[in-house]
């Protein structure tokens, strides 16, 4: 097939967005199929131009603009086939703060929160918590708060400086786990090990200081089963389509969702969890790939 990769744009994650287009690029040539790349950061009325030259459309661009859904509502105005979700599906799970909203509505566990505006709302919120913006990436846009002598982090005082919502939730002391989702199957749980003191931030997944395990030897298998449930759930209730991954953090027996990343938040490269997740059970890159163009 012809096969467009829309990629890069102008996001804080465009760098791994062409790093995961690469590799995507790369299998499905293997696969035998004709590639084109496209950087997003030429805009939509460049890409107007193209989409009717492709029998598939293949974003891989990570961040708000590739996540939103907003990037899958112009390729389905123009009947395009495209590796994504529905975009209500994918808007509700990149705001943080919808996503939130709807794990309350339907009874999903997830952590204590609240939305805040200011560093007084975070104190009497209280500690420790962990700070959030509602549409910014889950590598960049996150801090963790243990008492209010943190406030005065740069890292904090530049995501309160951001054009966006801010939330505070209960920081979950526990063991973190994600759960990919592919063509409705549930793959693997894969338990994530960050440094000591650290979240599972950008430098710590592409510098290889995070551990990835599958099948994630410090959880009850019965735990996993859940957590597996509860993202098909997920995937299935919000129309995610191809592929999606949640994530989620365990304690005491018990989960609490963090977030779940539309295909556009899911990365593709060698450091990527849904794709370890997949090569535990014998599933290599590009029938990976594969399994997402159906």
């Amino acid at each position: 097939m012809n096969i467009l990769i829309v990629t890069g744009g102008n996001s804080s994650e465009r760098k791994i967005s062409l790093i995961s287009a690469g590799m995507v690029a790369k299998a499905l040539r293997r696969n035998g199929h004709r590639v084109k790349m496209f950087d997003f950061r030429k805009g939509y009325a460049e890409l107007k131009k193209l989409v009717r030259d492709f029998d598939i459309i293949f974003p891989v661009i990570h961040g708000k603009e590739g996540e939103d859904g907003t990037l899958y509502g112009f390729l389905r105005a123009r009947e395009m086939r495209f590796v994504g979700s529905d975009p209500k599906g994918a808007r509700t799970a990149s705001n943080k703060i919808l996503f939130k909203k709807y794990c309350e509505k339907k009874r999903i566990p997830t952590a204590g929160w609240k939305i805040i505006k200011t560093g007084k709302d975070i104190v009497r919120f209280g500690f420790p918590c962990v700070l959030k913006a509602a549409t910014g990436g889950s590598s960049h846009e996150v801090a963790l708060l243990y008492s209010a002598r943190d406030l005065a982090n740069p890292k904090v005082k530049k995501i309160l400086k951001l054009h966006d919502t801010f939330f505070v939730e209960r920081l979950i002391d526990g063991t973190e786990i994600t759960m990919g989702i592919v063509l409705g199957k549930a793959y693997p749980v894969v338990e994530i090990v960050p440094p000591k003191g650290s979240l599972f931030n950008y430098q710590n997944k592409y510098s290889g200081r995070s551990k990835e395990i599958p099948f994630a030897p410090s959880v009850n298998k019965s735990v996993q089963k859940k957590a597996q449930q509860i993202a098909l759930r997920i995937h299935q209730d919000l129309k995610l389509g191809s592929y999606s991954r949640t994530d989620a953090m365990v304690k005491d027996g018990k989960i609490y969702i963090l977030e779940t990343n539309t295909p556009g938040g899911v990365g593709l490269t060698p450091h990527s969890l849904l794709p370890k997740s997949a090569k535990a059970i014998g599933i290599s890159f590009e029938q990976l790939v594969e399994q997402m163009l159906k």
